[in-house]
């Protein structure tokens, strides 16, 4: 008896038309059924119909900067993760590379894309491989500028450093967040920690600042767990952790904003005598180099 195979789909998004054309003529005649999509938007609607099995992903078409089309795509459309190929460049964009070195996802040098596409499409469909992010939130256990001041410093937290304190199990997440003089921008310098096993080594973590338009910017951890960057500040920011393959942290950002108005009105209410004594054990203590 013969079984009828279905064919399998592929969503390709950006990239000229001669390229995907040359490639569709190629996989056509290997049994792929070809969608194209030029932005996006437009690939978000084309899933709903044609619900595709793979991808492949040009960045550097979409009009948008590659790393954000990239961790936007790889975000928004969960039921394509680790089926999803990117093309790269021996130029490709640094911050690209970290985001595709954050989220595991296959490449394809675009000079070898007609030799090296099927294989790695062939190897993605016949592993059957899903894999299924798991996002867990972590717990606000600390704002420095959430606790109560004198009223000498109340109105000089907008110009100092804030210490933020997260918790998601036996992980810790400690940030201090620091406006930069005469700029929109704010430096971070975080250190992730593992409250159970404080020797244990924390490198090469995946540190991604995620804003509402898509990721702002990439960094990864030192053999302390300890990373920095910079961003200008915006309301609706998250940094999501790698913790490992498919398992992310995810730490929602205060609006820097909104704290200065919630600081002053808890500055005005009266410290009882154990509040300083409660928030000093909150801090975890920090890995310090030998």
């Amino acid at each position: 008896m013969e079984v009828a195979r279905t064919r399998p789909k592929l969503l390709m998004l950006g990239a000229d038309a001669l390229v995907w054309d040359s490639v569709r003529v190629m996989l056509g005649s290997m049994g792929y059924h070809c969608v194209v999509a030029s932005t996006l938007k437009e690939a978000l609607s084309l899933l709903k119909v044609q619900k595709p099995d793979v991808a492949i992903l040009d960045p550097r078409q979409v009009g948008s900067p590659p790393a954000r089309m990239v961790a936007a795509f790889h975000k928004m459309i969960p039921t394509l993760r680790g089926r999803t190929i990117v093309l790269t460049d021996k130029e490709s964009d640094p911050e690209l590379l970290r985001v595709l070195d954050a989220y595991s996802l296959p490449q394809v040098p675009r000079h070898l894309l007609l030799q090296g596409i099927w294989p790695s499409l062939d190897s993605l469909l016949r592993g059957n491989i899903v894999h299924r992010q798991i996002t867990q939130s972590a717990r606000l256990v600390l704002d420095s500028f959430l606790q109560p001041l004198g009223a000498d410093v109340r109105y000089s937290q907008q110009f100092s450093a804030r210490r933020l304190l997260y918790e998601s199990e036996d992980l810790i997440a400690d940030l201090s967040l620091e406006p930069q003089v005469d700029s929109q921008r704010i430096t971070v310098v975080g250190q992730v920690l593992d409250a159970a096993q404080p020797a244990r080594q924390l490198a090469s973590f995946s540190i991604v600042l995620q804003g509402q338009a898509g990721p702002i910017t990439v960094a990864t951890t030192n053999e302390l767990g300890e990373f920095h960057f910079d961003f200008d500040s915006e309301p609706g920011l998250t940094l999501e952790i790698g913790v490992k393959r498919d398992h992310w942290i995810s730490l929602e950002l205060p609006d820097p904003k909104g704290a200065i108005k919630e600081a002053t009105e808890e500055s005005q209410l009266p410290e009882t005598a154990g509040d300083s004594e409660g928030r000093k054990d909150l801090l975890p203590k920090k890995k310090k180099r030998r």
